[in-house]
């Protein structure tokens, strides 16, 4: 039987790494430009540098939505979770029939995917860095968990085994929502507090002030995660906090790297998404830190593109 194609939308650090590793799993791959159109269907060779300097290269197909009638198999969207609610759109001109996998930060990123039958929600534990042109650095940490998010039953086992390979592994995870929300608090963290102290990501391992603020905003978070049934370990996630600040000691967060770009950030879909939750429910003191330290990143951001 024929294996699905797999499209990755988003031609990112991301989207190149998986769609080299993906052919070099002899699956048939293309990448689909999410932020341009109208444009020809093109062939590059793409090259990974991966751990102990090991290099991965193949040609790969850059496309655009123009160009494509129908789709069936598998999208990977990697692509800021901004960029969402057009993709979509896109997505429901499309003939055939297709899985949806989001390998994406922030809260809430699949509502405009609501309606189609099979979306899966990806927490990345892998990182990925534009070294130059049609060349990214690659670094797996562990295997991602995938899961469902608009349906209760099911696994995401067939999808796994054909997306997942050597370097760039995922894993089936039933209880994705927990993940997505430890990944988004960690992000409320580091995506705000980095930035405005123009800092890197070692700064929480390095200094005890900058640590205690991004514990304040943990507890807030994992407090309003409790409002909504989900149940997190905070200590855990502190944790987590500084072992990823030491590991990535040096590393800049993506936030900073977008305002230092003068590009639009995500931060709508993590500090700002967990205020818009708290408003919901009619406690906004609840998240009053998260909410001001994603307020200044807002703000920083526009008086940088402007």
């Amino acid at each position: 039987m024929q294996k699905p194609d797999i499209y990755i939308i988003g031609s990112g650090a991301i989207g190149k790494a998986l769609a080299v590793f993906l052919k070099q799993a002899q699956e048939s791959v293309k990448l689909v430009r999410g932020s341009v159109d109208y444009q020809p269907e093109k062939e590059d060779v793409i090259t990974v540098k991966g751990k102990e300097d090991k290099v991965f290269k193949e040609e790969i197909i850059t496309t655009t939505f123009s160009q494509l009638n129908t789709i069936n198999g598998i999208v990977l969207v990697a692509t800021k979770a901004f960029a969402n609610q057009e993709i979509a759109e896109k997505l429901r001109g499309l003939k055939g029939q297709f899985s949806i996998v989001l390998l994406q930060n922030g809260l809430n990123v699949e509502e405009p995917f609501y309606g189609f039958d099979d979306v899966y929600r990806c927490v990345l534990f892998a990182t990925s860095q534009v070294v130059e042109e049609n060349t990214v650095s690659f670094k797996m940490v562990t295997e991602s968990p995938v899961g469902r998010v608009n349906n209760e039953t099911g696994t995401a086992g067939g999808l796994i085994e054909q997306i997942s390979t050597p370097h760039f592994g995922f894993r089936d995870e039933p209880n994705i929502l927990k993940y997505v929300w430890d990944k988004v608090i960690l992000n409320c963290a580091f995506n705000s507090i980095c930035p405005l102290l123009e800092e890197d990501n070692g700064i929480f391992y390095r200094n005890k002030e900058a640590a205690t603020l991004a514990r304040q905003v943990i507890s807030e978070c994992v407090v309003l995660a409790r409002e909504y049934e989900v149940e997190l370990d905070q200590e855990e996630i502190e944790e987590k906090l500084l072992l990823i600040s030491e590991r990535s000691n040096g590393q800049l967060i993506s936030t900073y790297e977008d305002i230092r770009k003068k590009r639009k950030t995500e931060i709508e879909s993590l500090n700002l998404e967990i205020a818009r939750m708290a408003d919901e429910i009619g406690k906004p003191e609840m998240v009053n830190k998260t909410r001001l330290l994603g307020e200044m990143i807002r703000l920083k951001s526009e008086i940088k593109c402007n």
